[in-house]
Protein backbone atom coordinates (compact mmCIF):
# COMPACT_ATOMS: atom_id res chain seq x y z
CA UNK A 1 0.00 0.00 0.00
CA UNK A 2 3.03 2.34 0.82
CA UNK A 3 4.81 1.25 -2.30
CA UNK A 4 1.65 2.78 -4.57
CA UNK A 5 1.01 5.45 -2.89
CA UNK A 6 4.91 6.60 -2.92
CA UNK A 7 4.85 5.64 -6.44
CA UNK A 8 1.56 7.57 -6.88
CA UNK A 9 3.13 10.89 -5.91
CA UNK A 10 6.06 10.33 -8.07
CA UNK A 11 3.98 10.09 -11.06
CA UNK A 12 2.35 13.35 -9.68
CA UNK A 13 5.06 15.64 -9.08
CA UNK A 14 6.51 14.37 -12.80
CA UNK A 15 3.34 15.08 -14.29
CA UNK A 16 3.19 18.29 -12.66
CA UNK A 17 6.66 19.17 -14.00
CA UNK A 18 6.10 17.78 -17.71
CA UNK A 19 2.90 19.31 -18.01
CA UNK A 20 2.67 21.11 -21.27
CA UNK A 21 0.59 24.02 -19.04
CA UNK A 22 2.96 24.39 -16.75
CA UNK A 23 5.68 24.43 -18.49
CA UNK A 24 4.04 27.63 -20.76
CA UNK A 25 3.13 29.70 -17.62
CA UNK A 26 6.82 29.88 -16.71
CA UNK A 27 7.81 30.61 -20.00
CA UNK A 28 5.44 33.25 -20.25
CA UNK A 29 6.02 34.72 -16.84
CA UNK A 30 9.62 34.63 -17.40
CA UNK A 31 9.18 36.39 -20.71
CA UNK A 32 6.99 38.92 -19.04
CA UNK A 33 9.23 39.62 -16.10
CA UNK A 34 11.81 40.25 -18.91
CA UNK A 35 10.34 42.57 -20.88
CA UNK A 36 9.20 44.47 -17.86
CA UNK A 37 11.87 47.64 -17.51
CA UNK A 38 13.59 47.89 -14.43
CA UNK A 39 12.28 51.10 -12.20
CA UNK A 40 14.52 53.60 -12.64
CA UNK A 41 16.65 55.69 -9.53
CA UNK A 42 15.58 59.43 -8.91
CA UNK A 43 19.40 60.32 -10.15
CA UNK A 44 18.92 57.81 -13.20
CA UNK A 45 15.51 60.03 -13.81
CA UNK A 46 17.46 62.94 -13.31
CA UNK A 47 20.04 61.96 -15.59
CA UNK A 48 17.79 60.96 -18.26
CA UNK A 49 15.86 64.18 -17.87
CA UNK A 50 18.88 66.86 -18.17
CA UNK A 51 19.64 64.33 -21.31
CA UNK A 52 16.57 65.13 -22.62
CA UNK A 53 16.95 68.72 -22.27
CA UNK A 54 15.66 70.89 -25.28
CA UNK A 55 18.69 71.46 -27.73
CA UNK A 56 19.13 74.88 -28.55
CA UNK A 57 18.63 75.75 -32.25
CA UNK A 58 21.85 76.10 -34.38
CA UNK A 59 22.21 79.37 -35.57
CA UNK A 60 21.76 79.87 -38.76
CA UNK A 61 25.18 80.25 -40.82
CA UNK A 62 25.95 83.52 -42.18
CA UNK A 63 25.89 83.35 -46.08
CA UNK A 64 29.08 85.39 -46.82
CA UNK A 65 28.92 88.05 -49.05
CA UNK A 66 30.55 87.43 -52.71
CA UNK A 67 33.25 89.47 -52.38
CA UNK A 68 33.72 92.72 -54.09
CA UNK A 69 35.82 92.91 -57.15
CA UNK A 70 39.18 94.50 -56.35
CA UNK A 71 39.60 97.77 -58.28
CA UNK A 72 41.48 98.12 -61.47
CA UNK A 73 44.80 99.45 -60.95
CA UNK A 74 44.77 103.21 -62.20
CA UNK A 75 46.95 103.74 -65.02
CA UNK A 76 50.08 105.93 -64.38
CA UNK A 77 50.03 109.43 -65.47
CA UNK A 78 52.79 109.59 -68.31
CA UNK A 79 55.20 112.38 -67.66
CA UNK A 80 54.65 114.56 -70.18
CA UNK A 81 57.43 115.29 -72.53
CA UNK A 82 58.92 118.98 -72.65
CA UNK A 83 57.01 119.93 -75.75
CA UNK A 84 53.67 118.79 -74.20
CA UNK A 85 54.83 121.26 -70.71
CA UNK A 86 55.60 123.72 -73.70
CA UNK A 87 52.51 123.26 -75.99
CA UNK A 88 50.23 123.48 -72.67
CA UNK A 89 52.09 126.19 -71.07
CA UNK A 90 51.84 128.65 -74.51
CA UNK A 91 48.10 126.86 -75.55
CA UNK A 92 48.95 128.27 -79.10
CA UNK A 93 46.12 128.63 -81.54
CA UNK A 94 46.15 126.96 -84.55
CA UNK A 95 48.60 127.99 -87.11
CA UNK A 96 46.51 129.72 -89.38
CA UNK A 97 42.85 130.16 -90.52
CA UNK A 98 41.22 127.99 -93.22
CA UNK A 99 40.50 129.30 -96.14
CA UNK A 100 37.04 129.46 -98.61
CA UNK A 101 37.92 126.15 -100.42
CA UNK A 102 38.61 124.21 -97.04
CA UNK A 103 35.35 125.65 -95.16
CA UNK A 104 33.72 123.73 -98.22
CA UNK A 105 35.58 120.98 -97.69
CA UNK A 106 34.81 121.12 -94.04
CA UNK A 107 30.84 121.05 -94.80
CA UNK A 108 31.06 118.63 -97.87
CA UNK A 109 33.32 115.72 -95.98
CA UNK A 110 31.06 115.72 -93.04
CA UNK A 111 28.13 115.20 -95.36
CA UNK A 112 29.74 112.56 -97.66
CA UNK A 113 30.57 110.54 -94.43
CA UNK A 114 26.86 110.77 -93.45
CA UNK A 115 26.23 109.12 -96.71
CA UNK A 116 28.52 106.45 -96.04
CA UNK A 117 31.68 107.66 -98.18
CA UNK A 118 34.47 106.86 -95.76
CA UNK A 119 37.71 106.94 -98.04
CA UNK A 120 39.20 110.36 -98.09
CA UNK A 121 40.40 110.09 -101.58
CA UNK A 122 36.62 109.75 -102.64
CA UNK A 123 35.63 112.38 -100.53
CA UNK A 124 38.21 114.96 -101.82
CA UNK A 125 37.83 113.61 -105.69
CA UNK A 126 34.09 114.11 -105.34
CA UNK A 127 34.51 117.86 -103.25
CA UNK A 128 36.78 118.75 -105.90
CA UNK A 129 34.12 118.21 -108.58
CA UNK A 130 31.34 119.88 -106.45
CA UNK A 131 33.80 123.32 -105.83
CA UNK A 132 34.32 123.31 -109.80
CA UNK A 133 30.47 123.44 -110.24
CA UNK A 134 29.92 126.07 -108.03
CA UNK A 135 29.12 129.61 -109.34
CA UNK A 136 31.10 132.41 -108.03
CA UNK A 137 28.45 133.75 -106.00
CA UNK A 138 28.14 130.58 -104.16
CA UNK A 139 32.23 130.44 -103.79
CA UNK A 140 31.59 134.01 -102.48
CA UNK A 141 29.83 132.79 -99.60
CA UNK A 142 32.41 130.85 -98.62
CA UNK A 143 34.96 133.23 -99.25
CA UNK A 144 33.27 135.58 -96.68
CA UNK A 145 33.01 132.58 -94.21
CA UNK A 146 36.72 132.56 -94.09
CA UNK A 147 37.19 135.90 -93.66
CA UNK A 148 35.01 135.56 -90.94
CA UNK A 149 37.20 132.89 -89.41
CA UNK A 150 40.39 134.81 -89.97
CA UNK A 151 39.44 137.90 -88.01
CA UNK A 152 38.43 135.65 -85.09
CA UNK A 153 41.69 134.01 -85.63
CA UNK A 154 43.57 137.04 -85.64
CA UNK A 155 41.97 138.45 -82.71
CA UNK A 156 42.77 135.14 -80.46
CA UNK A 157 45.63 135.40 -81.98
CA UNK A 158 46.52 138.67 -80.22
CA UNK A 159 44.93 138.03 -77.19
CA UNK A 160 47.29 134.97 -77.01
CA UNK A 161 50.78 137.35 -77.53
CA UNK A 162 49.50 139.13 -75.31
CA UNK A 163 49.20 136.98 -72.34
CA UNK A 164 51.78 134.54 -72.89
CA UNK A 165 55.55 134.15 -71.60
CA UNK A 166 57.28 135.70 -74.46
CA UNK A 167 60.70 133.37 -72.87
CA UNK A 168 58.84 130.48 -73.68
CA UNK A 169 57.76 131.47 -76.85
CA UNK A 170 62.06 131.92 -77.39
CA UNK A 171 62.26 128.29 -76.00
CA UNK A 172 59.74 127.02 -78.18
CA UNK A 173 60.88 128.89 -81.49
CA UNK A 174 64.63 126.84 -80.57
CA UNK A 175 63.32 123.89 -80.22
CA UNK A 176 61.45 123.90 -83.48
CA UNK A 177 64.35 124.81 -85.59
CA UNK A 178 66.13 122.25 -84.06
CA UNK A 179 63.59 119.67 -84.96
CA UNK A 180 62.75 120.96 -88.36
CA UNK A 181 65.66 123.31 -89.51
CA UNK A 182 64.88 126.26 -92.24
CA UNK A 183 61.11 124.41 -92.53
CA UNK A 184 60.17 125.11 -89.28
CA UNK A 185 57.20 127.24 -88.11
CA UNK A 186 57.90 129.41 -85.70
CA UNK A 187 55.37 131.50 -83.21
CA UNK A 188 55.48 134.80 -84.27
CA UNK A 189 54.17 138.42 -82.79
CA UNK A 190 50.77 138.94 -84.73
CA UNK A 191 51.67 142.85 -84.11
CA UNK A 192 54.17 142.72 -86.59
CA UNK A 193 53.97 144.05 -89.92
CA UNK A 194 54.05 141.09 -92.41
CA UNK A 195 57.39 140.61 -94.56
CA UNK A 196 57.21 142.37 -98.22
CA UNK A 197 56.61 139.66 -100.70
CA UNK A 198 59.60 139.42 -103.08
CA UNK A 199 58.69 139.39 -107.41
CA UNK A 200 58.88 135.66 -107.62
CA UNK A 201 55.91 135.58 -104.68
CA UNK A 202 53.91 138.34 -106.62
CA UNK A 203 53.96 136.60 -109.70
CA UNK A 204 53.10 133.18 -108.44
CA UNK A 205 49.99 134.88 -106.83
CA UNK A 206 48.83 136.67 -110.32
CA UNK A 207 49.61 133.17 -111.70
CA UNK A 208 47.44 131.15 -109.87
CA UNK A 209 44.79 133.59 -109.65
CA UNK A 210 44.50 133.81 -113.31
CA UNK A 211 45.05 129.92 -114.18
CA UNK A 212 43.14 128.58 -110.94
CA UNK A 213 39.61 128.27 -112.87
CA UNK A 214 41.56 126.11 -115.86
CA UNK A 215 43.77 124.11 -113.60
CA UNK A 216 40.45 123.17 -111.66
CA UNK A 217 40.04 123.57 -107.98
CA UNK A 218 41.71 124.40 -105.04
CA UNK A 219 42.28 120.57 -104.52
CA UNK A 220 46.16 120.24 -103.29
CA UNK A 221 46.83 117.79 -105.81
CA UNK A 222 45.57 121.02 -108.74
CA UNK A 223 47.52 123.55 -106.71
CA UNK A 224 50.83 121.22 -106.25
CA UNK A 225 50.55 121.20 -110.41
CA UNK A 226 49.34 124.57 -110.87
CA UNK A 227 52.93 125.68 -108.55
CA UNK A 228 55.03 123.77 -110.81
CA UNK A 229 53.73 125.54 -113.65
CA UNK A 230 53.84 129.04 -112.15
CA UNK A 231 57.72 128.13 -111.28
CA UNK A 232 58.43 126.74 -115.17
CA UNK A 233 56.62 130.00 -116.49
CA UNK A 234 58.62 132.29 -114.30
CA UNK A 235 62.27 130.93 -115.91
CA UNK A 236 60.84 131.53 -119.28
CA UNK A 237 60.09 135.15 -118.24
CA UNK A 238 62.22 137.78 -119.88
CA UNK A 239 63.87 140.74 -118.04
CA UNK A 240 60.81 143.40 -119.14
CA UNK A 241 58.19 140.58 -118.77
CA UNK A 242 59.79 140.58 -114.71
CA UNK A 243 59.40 144.26 -114.49
CA UNK A 244 56.14 144.95 -112.95
CA UNK A 245 56.91 142.25 -110.34
CA UNK A 246 60.11 143.64 -109.50
CA UNK A 247 58.88 147.30 -109.52
CA UNK A 248 55.80 145.75 -106.85
CA UNK A 249 58.18 143.95 -104.62
CA UNK A 250 60.12 147.40 -104.17
CA UNK A 251 56.68 148.87 -103.10
CA UNK A 252 56.08 146.20 -100.90
CA UNK A 253 59.60 147.28 -99.35
CA UNK A 254 58.66 150.36 -98.55
CA UNK A 255 55.32 149.53 -96.85
CA UNK A 256 56.94 146.76 -94.60
CA UNK A 257 59.34 149.90 -93.65
CA UNK A 258 57.07 152.02 -92.57
CA UNK A 259 54.81 149.61 -90.67
CA UNK A 260 57.90 148.02 -89.01
CA UNK A 261 58.75 151.97 -87.96
CA UNK A 262 55.59 152.15 -86.69
CA UNK A 263 55.65 148.95 -84.53
CA UNK A 264 58.49 149.57 -83.44
CA UNK A 265 57.14 152.80 -81.99
CA UNK A 266 53.87 151.79 -80.66
CA UNK A 267 55.74 148.44 -78.70
CA UNK A 268 58.94 149.69 -77.35
CA UNK A 269 59.39 151.55 -74.51
CA UNK A 270 62.94 152.69 -73.62
CA UNK A 271 65.02 150.74 -75.99
CA UNK A 272 62.62 147.80 -74.51
CA UNK A 273 59.96 146.03 -76.58
CA UNK A 274 56.84 145.18 -75.30
CA UNK A 275 55.78 142.24 -77.17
Amino acid sequence: MFRVIGSFSALRVSSRVLTPSRAFSTTGASLVAAAKPKRKTDAAVKKTTKAKAPVKAKKAKKVKAAPKPKPKPKPKKKTPTKKEQLDALLKAPKSRAPGAYAVFLGEFSKVKRQQGMTTVAEIARACSASWNQLGESEKHQYQTKADKLSAEYEETLRKWWNTTDHNLVALENRRRKRVDGDKARLLKDPFAPKRPMTSYVLFVKDFVTQNKGAAGTNDITEMSSLMKSAASKWKTLSSAEKAPYAKGAEVEKSRYKQDQEKYLKSHTVGGTRLH
